[in-house]
């Protein structure tokens, strides 16, 4: 690939905090199998374990995304909670359900913790003029989470406050770098005297701070500020990173700047085999590719071709010019379709999305099968019970086969029961347990079935161990039981 994962930094605890927040969740322990288990007791346990005192954070993250009943008591209890991660992570899943960030992170123990939440809140798009200014009462620490408010916030009173973190040496280069480039948006020079600067430091940390720097402002959209960059990475090599995203940042900023800056991109990629990436920042980009590049991208093999036409062909058309290039199992289109609006809304290109991660033993092709499937899921969750009866049938293996209940399990309602109810009395353990989960989500199980299910939240049914929790709610739920235990589950 032409272009690194952006990350986002600041303070050395701050960028732990929110590197914290990404984690994948850990495994969750398995109850202890000898002598009689208390369902109740040990689904409790096992939320503990996973979302609540004893949880991590990315566990709250994807729980939150199922929006259950009670939900909120949980995210609530753990924004005063135990570990610092999962109170961060707590007041942004609540922040997301609507309520105000500024009486949320007034709560939070830490410079460091409030610095996360904000820097997580503006990322995600969550703050705006009017919660910027609320925000800055409660921000201490000269960090990046201070100086993205102070950009948002847009105050003319705040360019001196910006200019003494642009010159204070005691900050982080990316803090200073963000500030000066807040001043250049308001006409004021600061970006030519930071990179003056940084001249001093290595020249792999200086691209690494600038590279991070961009990414915040294509977040604050200051395309003038993104601008400045330009001269600096237009000589550097056509498969250089910070060149790319300085280029893919300008197609989103400043299109004509931008398309301009891509052909000359294009331009300087003296092997055509190696121009594909560069025609993928333009596809995900949504901006169409001028005339003159067609000939730039290799068309002698079948993956090159389909590159090539999906990259030549106009936004409007690239859905279904991108199921080609899925189908040969080209990794960045799958996920530019799971990641654009209109693709990941087109039936035929999530099916052929996941018919090809489903093939495919490659590293990262799972993921790609279970964000597919649950797309796939909420349109037509018939097309998942076909493909689920031929895996089944062919016995092709346990992984696509709870691929394909996972995808049902995201997209609850009778019509994902419809499809699951004939795997219940499967004569596989795991296969059964999925098929409940999926019909636990209707409320409609039997005291037998609320049996089995407690048994599988409990670590008995076989079921993956990030549904375990799921199975736990869902049992404490049907019993009656949830309100009561929340105190249980969110105690350390």
């Amino acid at each position: 690939m032409i272009r690194h994962p952006r990350s986002i930094a600041g303070m050395p605890p701050l960028v732990a905090l929110i590197a914290s927040l990404l984690l994948p969740a850990p495994g969750f322990a398995q109850t202890d199998r000898y002598g009689p288990v208390d369902s109740s007791d040990a689904s409790i346990t096992v939320l503990r374990r996973s979302i609540g005192g004893e949880g991590n954070p990315a566990n709250l993250a994807t729980f939150a995304k199922r929006d259950l009943n009670g939900t909120d008591a949980i995210l609530r209890a753990a924004a005063t909670g135990g570990a610092a991660e999962m109170r961060v992570r707590a007041v942004l899943e609540l922040v997301q359900r609507g309520e105000s960030l500024q009486r949320l992170i007034s709560r939070l123990e830490s410079d460091d913790e409030r610095g996360a939440a904000v820097v997580g809140a503006i990322s995600n798009g969550l703050v705006d003029q009017a919660t910027a200014i609320s925000l800055l009462p409660n921000l201490e620490a000269v960090d990046i989470a201070l100086v993205l408010t102070l950009a948002i916030a847009d105050r003319p009173e705040d360019s001196s406050r910006l200019q003494q973190i642009a010159d204070d040496e005691d900050a982080t280069w990316l803090t200073r770098g963000l500030a000066a480039a807040t001043l250049e948006h308001r006409s004021i020079p600061g970006v030519a005297a930071w990179r003056s600067e940084m001249q001093a430091i290595p020249s792999a940390t200086r691209d690494r701070t600038t590279f991070e720097l961009v990414a915040f402002l294509e977040i604050l959209r200051f395309a003038d500020a993104t601008l400045m960059f330009l001269p600096e990475v237009s000589d550097r090599p056509a498969n250089d990173a910070l060149r790319a995203a300085v280029v893919e940042t300008l197609l989103e900023l400043a299109p004509e700047t931008g398309g301009e800056a891509w052909l000359d991109l294009l331009s300087d990629c003296e092997d055509d085999l190696r121009t594909p990436p560069i025609g993928m920042l333009l596809v995900s980009a949504d901006r169409a590719a001028p005339p003159e590049a067609a000939g730039r991208f290799p068309t002698e093999d079948r993956m090159s071709k389909a590159i090539a036409e999906l990259v030549m062909t106009a936004p409007e058309g690239r859905p279904e010019a991108a199921i080609a290039a899925i189908e040969l199992g080209h990794r960045p289109t799958m996920l530019w379709a799971i990641m654009n609006p209109e693709a990941s809304v087109d039936q035929r290109v999530l099916e052929a999305t996941l018919d090809r991660a489903l093939r495919s033993s490659r590293p990262g092709f799972e993921e790609l099968a279970l964000q597919a499937a649950s797309s796939l899921a909420a349109i037509d969750p018939a097309a998942i019970g076909a493909r689920l009866q031929t895996w089944v049938d062919a016995a092709n293996g346990d992984l696509g086969v709870e691929i394909l209940f996972r995808g049902l399990i995201d997209a609850p309602g009778p019509d994902s029961i419809a499809q699951a109810r004939p795997y219940l009395e499967s004569s596989d353990r795991a296969t059964r347990s999925l098929a409940l989960l999926v019909l636990a989500g209707g409320g409609e199980l039997d005291e037998p079935q609320l049996r089995r299910l407690g048994r599988a939240a409990a670590g008995g049914g076989g079921l993956p161990p990030d549904l375990r929790p799921l199975a736990a709610w869902r049992y404490l739920e049907a019993r009656g039981a949830l309100e009561t235990s929340i105190p249980r589950i969110v105690e350390p």
